[in-house]
């Protein structure tokens, strides 16, 4: 467990200063938030930044070609593996942590104009860690398979392909949609607790099933 945190701890180093670069495209979250009137929007795309962030470490190695070393240090692929995905993890979670505390002040200081309730504030949050735990999920194994030189522009899928799932089901299940989510609204509303702990656990097990994909790749790769 502890070479598994010094693999974290060595990918957090390594793009520390990246991340601080990336960490200013929370302010234009902010923007887009304040123009609309949507504390939820800008909770969102704290998120989708945080994604950026977590696959800044890539592009780092791949510069500085520090890759390379783990080739030499005494952890098996497993492990680094193992660290990469406890990297991203705490990438995660300090944004959705940011993006609760964004949100909520947002909120509190728009007042009514803010049109933000209790159950989207956690619906909010937790699809946004879901969305999360997917985007990172796809865009690593891709990374481990083709380095993020080659496979930055198909990490942007996710969106792409929630966006058209999305709009499938509208126009095919339009009438079925609604009803759903309206059940799904009348089941949350009193227990509006259950949405962390759903988009905690999405998250969580999301980059689980892609941290085995990555383990199947990585393992087979040459370093």
């Amino acid at each position: 467990m502890n070479r598994i945190g010094s693999a974290a701890k060595l990918d957090f180093y390594a793009s520390k200063s990246m991340l601080r670069l990336i960490s200013l495209l929370v302010l234009i979250g902010l923007v887009i938030g304040l123009v609309a009137h949507g504390p939820e929007y800008t909770m969102f795309f704290i998120m989708v930044f945080g994604v950026t962030s977590s696959g800044a470490v890539f592009q780092v190695h791949e510069k500085s070609h520090s890759d390379k070393l783990y080739g030499i240090l005494p952890l098996k692929k497993s492990e680094m593996i193992l660290g990469r995905y406890l990297y991203a993890l705490m990438i995660g979670l300090a944004y959705v942590l940011a993006a609760a505390v964004i949100g909520f002040v947002m909120w509190q200081i728009m007042g009514s104009k803010a049109d933000l309730t209790p159950l989207t504030y956690w619906a909010t949050l937790a699809a946004a860690f879901i969305y999360f735990g997917f985007a990172t999920g796809v865009a690593y194994p891709i990374y481990f398979k083709f380095t993020f030189a080659k496979a930055y522009i198909f990490t942007m899928l996710p969106m792409y392909v929630i966006a058209v799932a999305f709009l499938i089901l509208t126009r095919k299940n339009g009438s079925n949609l609604a009803d759903t989510l309206a059940q799904l609204i009348k089941f949350f509303t009193p227990r509006v607790w259950l949405l962390p702990i759903f988009g905690l656990l999405g998250g969580l097990i999301l980059l689980g099933v892609s941290a085995l994909i990555a383990n199947l790749i990585y393992t087979r790769k040459e370093i």
